[in-house]
């Protein structure tokens, strides 16, 4: 339960009524200005920090055209695995096939089961095949996970501009680019067989430049990020960053509360004379319009 406002009295489930039974102060009005004040208060400093991740998500975006085009880049990886990877040639004890692979035929091809994925999980193992099957699954899971640090790069990026950002950023950057190069690598390795053989395509060149231009476009994102720019925010009139000052150098309640008040006031004697001024402005048009209409007939 509650307290009282006045006296801190532990209020129990059978004190119901609007008055405190130990001082007899009004539950709901006692005070009431100030509470809504104080709730003001927290709501404001509130405001503030939730401002202080929305600026920070707009310049990790449209802070500069370098921020802009690195939206871009940053899928262009994912885009670039749809573009045919590897052409290989199989034969027994695999499963016969001649062509290219990239994610669009592998996915038609186990669609369709032309491609046999219990029997290229068992090659894997199988002794006549493991010493081929095992670098192509190698740079299989490497392309995978490549694409896995595509999208969380993509995902982070909303944290860019934050205190680590820049150095995350620089992490998956690095993991991308690992993986990726690894995948071709490990491809490469591939001994030549009778049941298997294979080679680089466009789509592995493709990927390497997608993910060079990701890399260069968040660098120069960060090299040429210009300060970040936040929304002004107040507390009771004042200018947040006065506020905190305040509070930390131990300004009395009654004090801050008090400049509160006169700079609230301030802040609407502003307006209300703007709100005049622009009513007299108004004023003076419509008689003028009227002089000219009364000239007129």
């Amino acid at each position: 339960m509650a307290n009282c406002p006045k006296c801190d009295y532990k209020l129990k489930l059978t004190d119901w009524r609007q008055k405190c039974p130990k001082c007899g102060a009004n539950l709901v009005l006692y005070d009431l200005q100030e509470r809504l004040m104080k709730e003001a208060d927290v709501a404001e400093v509130q405001q503030y920090h939730f401002q202080k991740k929305v600026d920070r998500l707009k310049a990790a975006f449209v802070g500069s055209k370098y921020a802009i085009i690195r939206i871009v880049t940053s899928l262009l990886p994912v885009l670039g695995i749809l573009i045919p990877f590897v052409k290989v040639s199989t034969d027994a004890p695999l499963s016969k096939f001649s062509g290219t692979l990239g994610a669009i035929q592998l996915y038609m091809g186990i669609d369709k089961k032309t491609i046999d994925i219990d029997a290229l999980l068992s090659s894997i193992t199988a002794d006549a095949t493991k010493a081929v099957m095992l670098p192509v699954a190698v740079a299989a899971v490497l392309l995978v996970l490549s694409l896995v640090f595509t999208l969380l790069h993509f995902v982070f990026l909303t944290l860019a501009s934050s205190p680590k950002g820049k150095l995350r950023n620089y992490i998956f950057d690095a993991l991308i680019a690992a993986s990726t190069l690894g995948s071709c690598i490990a491809f490469l390795c591939v001994p030549d067989s009778e049941f298997f053989k294979g080679s680089l395509f466009i789509g592995a060149f493709t990927q390497i430049l997608l993910v060079a231009a990701c890399i260069v476009f968040d660098v120069l994102a960060f090299k040429n990020a210009p300060p970040i720019k936040h929304k002004q925010c107040y507390v009771g009139g004042i200018p947040i960053e006065e506020y905190f000052k305040m509070v930390e150098d131990g300004v009395p309640a009654k004090e801050l509360r008090a400049e509160m008040y006169r700079r609230l006031n301030a802040i609407q004697a502003e307006k209300d004379a703007e709100i005049a001024a622009a009513e007299a402005k108004k004023a003076s048009e419509d008689a003028e319009k009227a002089e000219k209409e009364a000239v007129a007939k």
